[in-house]
């Protein structure tokens, strides 16, 4: 050995690797502390640099192998090299010793351990044996160390050098042979000997791979083979004592650095038992092949995962998908969105449970089909899950026909109508359902086998069944209106079918009988003809069948010369109650009042209700008028006795009645009760609680007043009505600071109406709320005008009757109505009298609060003439109180009304409210108002009411 210490340079790509052998020579006193490098770049440019006195190289390097670091052929190269190799490269490292390294180790920590002591016997061996002797040392240490290690592989392993000749192997050939390693090694001229360097083909390769079957080995191949492996399965008939032997045998190629096939490692596999396995199952399947085939149902196996392994070609078939489809599709994808989600819990249950079984849809050639899927697990030898198999059975068809059999159950169990099913003979009843047992009273088991006669009810004649089982017989059917009897004995009316089932062959195999208990229907047509006849509330005659009796008694009385009376009676204030105390108490007080008045009438005589608060009584067969009028007066008084209702309330009514006489005042139905309702309002307008007879001034009345109606429709659709505007002058300057508008009516036939004739018909009529809305618009738009034209502001005052007042959406019309003229909210003021504001509490007040919002200005029109007490009136949002004229016109000679006004004044004053009296005529009454507080006034002192052009002429300057 040179002198120490002795420089190392260690190649390892791995620094864990390198620095357990650096520590490893840094202890030994022979070695200088080593240098390191983790490439074959950086190795050469070391050993360029300074030559070590050895190598301790890694085979495997990052962008190498550590060939080119053995000295070879190359003389310049004077340095031992040590190998270092992971286990399984041991081929690699005989191959190293080929090229000149001296020797090769086993990565281990054991190893690195003993770095020095190996280095050193190396660095000796390296001083004394040739080169020569070296490598074939080399070699056979290589051999010896390469057997000692396919000793421990599993497999039949054996090497080969490029001539084939065998060079090493294991224990496990001489097991699977049978054949000795002294007869392996034997003399050189032995027929079946090889020795360690023969010349013929290796033995073993004949013995084990049976050359005479297969003359091409698959070492044949190696020179021309790219990759590491070449794999290749033979049988070998001499093995096994002669039964033979199926082999898997792979072969690797060992490369020189140049890389060079320079020999070979074969490991053979005995796979004898899974190839005959394999043979078995194949024959099995082709056994069997035709039988799964000709299955219609889909036969399949799946892995864990769901991906189809195997199928029979009806899986193909109903899917149209081929075989390379199936093979790469998941089964779950066969399956519709909404059932494919059940796969995964049907395996789960198969592996858990042994048996699985599912329903599913899934898309075919023919649409989509229904499955019930059942499978089991598939297990290996080693009793290993490795699938499920099973049967796909299309059950579409079944499911449909399970669907029309449950709805038909469901149809027999869960309908109405009663259902009996007999023989061909119709002589027993086979099939009851549970509607019939409930109609009948009869169970299934009392039903059941018995004649459907049982529900006879005697009722119908043997020509009535005759008649029945004739249509039955010629047409097939029959249905009508039977009388059947209950369990009990109860008679019920019943509507029934029958009906004749015929076979294929068109014999009569059963009857079905369909019934319903039609009891409730005949007390419903019942009730419906009394309905239609009758007031639902009182269980008075109504309108229809007051016509029919009155005409019948005009047909009488005009056969035997006698009259008939109509007494058309309206209950007085009866809105009143409906609207302080609600419609239900209202409903109690007219079904008392039907009961009073029907305890007074005749038998023959007819008492109806035609609807709302309106009763008509006919009394037929009188002599003399006056008997018509003294049954009024008896019905007046009778009203007038206190009515007692629930609740301990008692309530005081009248009644006012219109009386018209046949044949005097009409000779039909129609004229005699709009004649009776014609004088009935003016029993009304005369003071309410009396009655009045019909004269022919009164349907003349009627007639103006219709007429009237019409006529104020028209003016309406052609705007023949027109605003005059009256000024509201202030008390202290006597300047015009707001404007009335009140509507006027130009006919152009009867020229000007007053409003006191046509405004109380609008209210009548409902004709109030679109001549309310055209006098709003208009006196807006008026306003609007004048002030563009450059008059002062002035407040405009509209008067809003109780009918647009009850509108729920008024606030958003008037506030519509703004936004279009553009006049500005706080010069509009609405007037609203006592009456309609108490007629309205809540919503009323909900209303209010909405025109306040807006900025409109409210007051109260003809204040004082009302009920409203003060506690009410401090809760409303009003702004002004107007005095009405009636209180105006006595001031100042009569007290009550100057006292009335004066309080009136103090009272808005407490309020912060303000005052305008309206109808101030002379300049008496406006002093007064003056000295009493009024703010400003308005009437004839000042100025009547003008159209708008002569307001604008005058007060607009």
């Amino acid at each position: 050995m040179t002198q120490c210490p002795l420089s190392v340079l260690i190649v390892e790509d791995d620094p864990a690797h390198a620095e357990a052998v650096a520590r490893a020579l840094e202890d030994s006193a022979c070695f200088s502390p080593p240098r390191i490098a983790q490439t074959l770049t950086e190795a050469l440019q070391a050993i360029a640099a300074q030559p070590p006195d050895a190598v301790i190289a890694d085979l495997n390097l990052a962008d190498g192998k550590a060939y080119e670091l053995l000295p070879g052929d190359q003389q310049e190269i004077r340095y031992p090299v040590l190998v270092m190799t992971s286990q399984g490269d041991e081929q690699m490292a005989v191959q190293a010793m080929k090229a000149g390294a001296l020797d090769y180790v086993v990565k281990s920590p054991e190893t690195f351990t003993q770095m020095p002591r190996l280095l050193e016997r190396v660095l000796r061996e390296y001083g004394h044996i040739t080169e020569r002797t070296r490598a074939q040392e080399a070699l056979r240490a290589s051999e010896r160390r390469l057997t000692d290690i396919i000793n421990f592989l599993p497999d039949a392993t054996f090497a080969v050098d490029a001539e084939g000749r065998v060079i090493a192997w294991n224990l496990a050939v001489e097991r699977m042979t049978g054949v000795t390693r002294e007869q392996i090694i034997g003399t050189g001229d032995q027929a079946y000997a090889l020795a360690f360097y023969g010349k013929r083909r290796a033995l073993l390769v004949d013995l084990i791979l049976a050359p005479e079957h297969h003359p091409t080995h698959p070492y044949d191949n190696l020179q021309q083979q790219e990759g590491d492996q070449l794999t290749a399965e033979v049988f070998n008939p001499h093995l096994d004592q002669g039964r033979g032997v199926y082999l898997r045998s792979v072969a690797s190629p060992l490369r020189d650095p140049e890389g060079r096939v320079v020999g070979a490692i074969e490991s053979v596999r005995d796979i004898t038992e899974p190839k005959r396995a394999q043979q078995e199952i194949l024959r099995a399947y082709g056994e069997s092949r035709a039988i799964t085939e000709a299955v219609h149902d889909t036969l399949y196996m799946v892995d864990l995962e769901g991906r189809l392994l195997w199928w029979n070609k009806r899986v193909e078939a109903e899917t149209g998908y081929g075989p390379e489809t199936l093979r790469q599709l998941p089964l779950e994808q066969l399956f519709v969105a909404a059932d494919a989600p059940r796969l995964k819990p049907a395996i789960a249950a198969a592996l858990s449970h042994g048996y699985c079984e599912i329903e599913g849809r899934t898309q075919t050639v023919n649409g989509i089909r229904s499955y019930r899927y059942n499978g089991v697990p598939v297990r290996d030898k080693q009793g290993e899950v490795i699938g499920i198999a099973g049967v796909g059975q299309d059950i579409t068809e079944r499911l449909h026909d399970q669907e029309r059999l449950r709805l038909a159950a469901a149809v027999l169990d869960n309908t109405h109508e009663g259902i009996m099913i007999t023989d061909a003979a119709g002589k027993r009843l086979v099939v009851v359902n549970q509607a019939f047992t409930e109609i009948s009273g009869y169970s299934e088991t009392e039903a059941l086998e018995h004649p459907p006669s049982l529900l006879k009810s005697g009722r119908h004649d043997r020509q009535f069944y005759q008649a029945m089982w004739a249509s039955i017989l010629q047409t097939g059917h029959w249905q009508g209106e039977v009388w059947n009897r209950r369990r009990n004995g109860e008679l019920f009316p019943a509507w029934l079918t029958i009906s004749r089932v015929r076979n294929e062959h068109g014999a009569t195999t059963n009857y079905v009988g369909i019934f319903s208990d039609i009891s409730q229907v005949k007390q419903s047509e019942a009730r419906l003809e009394h309905l239609a006849h009758y007031d639902a509330l009182t269980d008075l005659p109504n309108r229809l069948l007051l016509l029919s009796r009155l005409e019948h008694a005009i047909h009488r009385a005009a056969r035997n010369g006698r009259k008939v009376a109509v007494l058309f009676i309206d209950l007085d204030r009866f809105k009143n109650v409906n609207d302080s105390l609600g419609h239900p108490l209202g409903d109690e007080l007219l079904q008392v009042v039907a009961e009073r008045l029907h305890a007074r009438c005749r038998t023959e005589d007819t008492l109806a209700r035609l609807g709302g608060d309106e009763f008509v009584l006919v009394l037929e067969s009188i002599e003399r008028p006056d008997e018509a009028g003294n049954l009024a007066q008896q019905i007046i008084e009778l009203m007038g006795e206190p009515f007692h209702l629930s609740g301990g309330r008692e309530l005081y009514l009248g009644a006012s009645i219109g009386i018209s006489l046949y044949p005097d005042n009409g000779t039909d139905t129609t004229q005699l009760l709009r004649n009776a309702d014609t004088v009935m309002y003016q029993a009304k307008s005369q003071g309410r609680n009396t009655y009045r007879y019909y004269t022919e001034s009164l349907t003349r009345a009627a007639n103006a007043r219709l007429s009237l109606e019409s006529r104020l429709r028209r003016a309406l659709e052609r705007e023949e009505l027109v605003l005059h505007y009256q000024p509201q002058v202030d008390m202290r300057t006597s300047r015009v600071t707001g404007v009335e508008a009140l509507v006027r009516w130009e006919d152009p036939d009867a020229g000007l109406i007053p409003p006191d004739r046509f405004i109380p018909l609008a209210e009548e009529t409902g004709l109030i709320i679109p001549l309310g809305a055209w006098v709003l618009a208009s006196a807006c738009r008026q306003l609007q005008a004048w002030i563009e034209a450059g008059a002062p502001p002035l407040t405009l005052a509209v008067n809003l009757s109780s009918h647009q007042f009850a509108q729920p959406d008024l606030a958003m019309h008037i506030g519509h109505e703004l936004q279009l003229t553009g006049l500005p909210p706080e010069l509009l003021e609405l007037e609203l009298t006592e009456s309609t504001l108490m007629q309205h509490d809540r919503r009323g007040m909900e209303t209010l609060e909405a025109l306040r919002a807006l900025g409109i200005a409210l007051s109260i029109d003809d204040f004082g003439t009302g009920y409203s007490s003060l506690a009410y009136l401090k809760q409303l949002p009003i702004d002004k109180l107007k005095i009405d004229k009636s209180f105006v016109q006595g001031i100042p000679e009569d007290r009550n009304d100057a006292e009335i006004a004066a309080t009136i004044i103090a009272m808005a004053r407490n309020l912060n409210l303000r005052v305008l009296a309206e109808g101030v005529e002379t300049e008496a009454q406006r002093d007064f108002l003056r000295r009493a507080g009024c703010d400003a006034y308005q009437g004839y002192l000042f100025s009547r009411p003008l159209p708008g052009a002569a307001f604008a002429r005058q007060y607009l300057r």
